[in-house]
């Protein structure tokens, strides 16, 4: 009897199996788009079969293309019938048996948390060392770094002992003490002090608008600008079912989507903007920072200052100052560049992923007066880019 039951078992996984599989070909959406909203990736292409991959070894490391089966099944796999549902519950189950990180996320206390544990310190070094070069090299300019923590980091009293959560504070301390002729800015200090507000998404890996702002006014303290106070913007909550990274990697539907808020000041006449976005092709204008249109896709955050690009060039129309301000960043100075537009004439942003050569290609150091570093702790601490920084003689 135990040996008939064990078959019948066995027959119905086989039928259930081969019916998912089946009903995977017969519904797959015909030309669906290979860009997943929910996981905020691109799926796996299609290879067509050459003699090449059908015959490729997969017992042999050193035969570097895959078999045609792996790219199948990698294919296939990305869109397996009811895939969202299956993530979800084996998410389920994972998070029920008492597992505190999936897939590099921890989620407690109704928020998720990007995962940290540790740096490289070689290539810290370097990226520091040739910060320290870069402001050694142009002493007429006033240099700044603003290292921001991660909701981990804010929120670490939330995650059990055994989580193995990395110390973003000591990391931070560590890079600023390494510093020389780089004004530092304290961003910790003032997240931490308003850690019961709405200062980091609970979705996303980003701060909030309002814990951008807490970075802005600290950082005007620093760089001899007079911040304005809270009561001087109307605030603007354009979205609030923005699900973000976070969510992309967990499908975490129970935790609250969060809202997307613009900051404008009320007090004064607006700003006229005008934004080029060098994207390395040519030369996009706009006369707004923020990009509305994001706000009806997946990528909310997006809205700050569009899509990533090489150089972004930010004019305004103040009277009366001739302020000039070049910032090195990473996505975290999105929504905190337009506090910063209240006081320059002109802001320009290197994302330094994308160029490849000395950056006096693009700008001239000459007409900036001061340089922000402005980056979060994770992101700076898997940073290599800014190495290319040796490259400014």
């Amino acid at each position: 009897m135990k040996n008939l039951h064990k078959k019948l078992l066995v027959i119905i996984f086989a039928a259930m199996m081969f019916a998912l599989s089946a009903a995977t070909f017969v519904f797959m959406p015909k030309g669906a788009s290979p860009f997943s909203e929910d996981e905020n990736r691109f799926l796996s292409p299609f290879v067509k079969p050459t003699v090449t991959n059908v015959f490729a070894r997969a017992d042999k490391p050193e035969y570097k293309p895959k078999s045609f089966m792996d790219y199948f099944d990698l294919w296939f796999a990305d869109r397996f019938i009811m895939r969202k549902n299956w993530i979800v519950l084996n998410n389920d189950i994972l998070a029920m048996s008492g597992k505190t990180e999936i897939n590099g996320v921890f989620t407690r206390g109704g928020r998720m948390m990007q995962v940290w544990r540790d740096y490289d310190a070689a290539t810290t070094d370097r990226v520091l060392s040739a910060m320290n070069g870069f402001a050694e090299r142009a002493p007429d300019i006033s240099c700044y770094f603003l290292l921001a923590p991660t909701s981990q980091e804010i929120y670490g009293d939330t995650l059990p002992p055994n989580a193995g959560a990395g110390n973003q504070k000591a990391f931070i301390k560590y890079c600023y003490e390494s510093l020389e002729n780089i004004v530092t800015v304290d961003a910790y200090n003032p997240l931490y002090e308003n850690r019961e507000r709405y200062i980091y998404y609970r979705t996303d890996h980003h701060w909030t608008t309002f814990g951008a702002y807490l970075a802005y006014y600290a950082a005007c303290e620093k760089m001899g600008l007079t911040p304005f106070e809270p009561g001087a913007f109307d605030v603007e909550h354009v979205s609030s079912d923005f699900r973000g990274t976070l969510y992309s990697k967990t499908l975490n539907s129970k935790i609250t989507p969060d809202v997307v808020s613009f900051y404008n000041l009320a007090q004064f006449a607006p700003l006229n903007i005008t934004l080029k976005v060098n994207t390395g092709t040519g030369i996009d204008e706009y006369d707004s920072l923020y990009f509305r249109e994001y706000l009806d896709k997946k990528d909310k955050y997006a809205a700050f200052l569009g899509t990533n690009a090489p150089i972004t060039d930010i004019f305004t129309d103040l009277e009366n100052n001739e302020k000039s301000l070049l910032i090195f960043k990473d996505s975290y100075a999105h929504c905190l560049i337009p506090f910063l537009a209240n006081h320059y004439k002109r802001i320009t942003v290197l994302d330094m992923r994308y160029i490849e050569t000395d950056i006096r290609y693009f700008v001239d150091l000459s007409e900036y007066g001061q340089v922000l570093f402005l980056y979060n702790a994770v992101t700076f601490s898997e940073e290599s880019n800014l190495i290319k920084l040796n490259a400014v003689k």
